[in-house]
């Protein structure tokens, strides 16, 4: 059976796959960021938009845990909805690269390295958000995370 007839392709196809655009490309030009810088923060930002969603109390190091359904603070998760369930399917495939502890962890020292003023996210405290964006754009990137996830 050809890849894009699989359930899996078709469930990923067409949005999923480019979910970042356009706010990735108008994140690049508004703030001049090199090449796939933007479409990396917003995966960051994705992964802890899911920990926030499904883990609040967790530290942000433990998105590989929760992707790959371990580790203490997984074992200790409450009861999802299933609207959280499917945020974790999908999650698992649009960030697949962060199941891999020490990639998250690079990505996540990449991410506080930015300026706060492109970061919604602080990864230093569980579920914190904010940081020097403003609510309308918080807003706006946590729309784009939901219907990534959804």
């Amino acid at each position: 059976m050809p890849l894009s007839n699989t359930p899996l392709a078709r469930q990923l196809s067409p949005f999923p796959l480019h979910w970042q655009e356009p706010l990735a490309t108008q994140l690049r030009f508004q703030h001049e960021l090199p090449g796939q810088l933007a479409n990396r923060l917003l995966n960051v930002e994705l992964g802890l938009f899911l920990l926030a969603e499904l883990l609040p109390l967790a530290p942000p190091q433990a998105l590989p845990n929760l992707l790959n359904g371990e580790g203490l603070v997984y074992g200790e998760r409450p009861v999802w909805k299933p609207r959280q369930h499917r945020y974790l399917n999908r999650a698992r495939a649009l960030l697949a690269p962060y199941q891999d502890r020490s990639v998250w962890l690079m990505a996540l020292a990449r991410y506080d390295a930015l300026p706060t003023s492109l970061r919604a996210f602080c990864s230093q405290s569980p579920g914190s958000c904010g940081s020097e964006v403003s609510r309308s754009i918080f807003r706006s990137r946590e729309e784009l995370f939901r219907k990534a996830l959804a």
